[in-house]
């Protein structure tokens, strides 16, 4: 081969690795402030991230302890709610135990002639077993007799037994008769 050939094949190989040795070169001044000041922007970022990360690690921390702490208060006022309800219902059958006591039941009227017929001192000891056995149906009776008999049959009840005549009284001053239509 000819030395000029060889210089047309070798001059652009050599022209570009030059190129090429230059361009991987870092300018001298420029490139090194630069490159600080890239490495000191990272270095910024990543500090800001990490501590941002920080930041969002306390924030689902709280929150995980809210949540929990709700939670426990949400059982609380389940728990309070049940018990709520429990006693409501035991107020609402305390109260229609005591509406039930305040209405007596509906005697017949023969029943009650019957005792008004009767020798007042035979009737009150009639009356106090009765009262024994069966309150709700003495406070009845008592109720539908007339005051003029009733009171004779108490007058001789209270030397008996004073507490019944007391309880017979109150019985009978605190019911209303039952509605018969009802």
């Amino acid at each position: 081969m000819n030395a000029r050939y060889l210089l047309w094949i070798s001059a652009p190989i050599a022209l570009s690795a030059g190129v090429l040795w230059l361009s991987a070169q870092e300018p001298k001044g420029e490139s090194k402030a630069a490159s600080a000041a890239e490495g000191v922007k990272v270095s910024e970022l990543a500090s800001q991230l990490q501590n941002r990360e920080k930041a969002l690690a306390q924030r689902e921390a709280d929150l995980r302890q809210l949540e929990q702490r709700l939670n426990t208060l949400q059982a609380t006022l389940d728990k309070d709610r049940g018990d709520l309800a429990v006693r409501e219902r035991a107020v609402q059958e305390a109260l229609a135990k005591v509406e039930n006591l305040k209405v007596r039941p509906a005697i017949d009227p023969q029943i009650i002639r019957t005792y008004e017929a009767m020798d007042p001192t035979a009737g009150a000891q009639a009356m106090k077993e009765l009262a024994g056995q069966n309150l709700e149906v003495a406070v009845a009776l008592l109720a539908g007799m007339t005051p003029k008999k009733a009171g004779k049959l108490m007058d001789q009840l209270a030397p008996l037994d004073a507490k019944l005549a007391g309880r017979l009284s109150e019985r009978v001053g605190m019911s209303r008769p039952k509605d018969i239509g009802a």
